[in-house]
């Protein structure tokens, strides 16, 4: 599907027709099938929270082909009203894909974006919106693209996420400097001694 649908229904139509001549003529249509979605439509966040949306991308099992990072042409994400703009994953689209090879129904996890608050935080309350749409082409070189037909929701309050943990990088830096601090206190130990 693409996000447009006016400017998207003449080459649908004119797919469809391509698709009916060519089953007509007992050639099979080649093709993906590409679907995607948010892990979470809705999230609950402090005021100065960056939101990761993590996504899993689908090559249907209708696909005839296989849905090849190598042809991601465009993402598209929007921030939500005012409140959050939306920014590029850490690791790019590209990146992610780079290696994909999704058989007809196969899919894969990956980071979409983030949502980060205008000025660093926002006020508490409930916030929605946002748009979303992932683009590959298929071997024929068509475009083929999805949006996802939801509306996110971010609930906002102040203090902290009842699901809120520390980053993984946070936690070894906090392991290391326990570990600096009983290693010395050995040694000053032993030298006492």
């Amino acid at each position: 599907m693409s996000s447009s649908y006016s400017s998207a229904l003449p080459s649908r139509l004119r797919a469809w027709l391509g698709a009916v001549l060519l089953a007509a003529s007992g050639v099979s249509q080649a093709g993906v099938s590409l679907s995607w979605d948010l892990a979470a439509w809705q999230y609950d966040a402090i005021p100065s929270q960056t939101l990761e949306l993590r996504a899993t991308v689908y090559n249907e099992a209708s696909a005839t082909e296989h849905l090849l990072g190598s042809r991601f042409v465009a993402a598209f994400g929007e921030g939500i009203e005012d409140a959050y703009d939306f920014l590029a994953p850490m690791v790019s689209l590209a990146e992610q894909f780079a290696m994909m090879d999704l058989a007809p129904g196969q899919g894969m996890d990956f980071v979409f974006g983030r949502l980060a608050p205008v000025n660093g935080s926002i006020a508490p309350g409930v916030y929605t919106g946002g748009g979303f749409s992932l683009a590959f082409r298929d071997a024929s070189g068509a475009e083929v693209s999805w949006t996802p037909e939801h509306t996110l929701r971010i609930d906002v309050a102040e203090g902290t996420t009842g699901n809120a943990l520390p980053e993984p990088t946070t936690l070894l830096l906090t392991a290391s400097c326990l570990g600096a601090l009983v290693l010395q206190r050995r040694r000053r130990a032993q030298v006492m001694r």
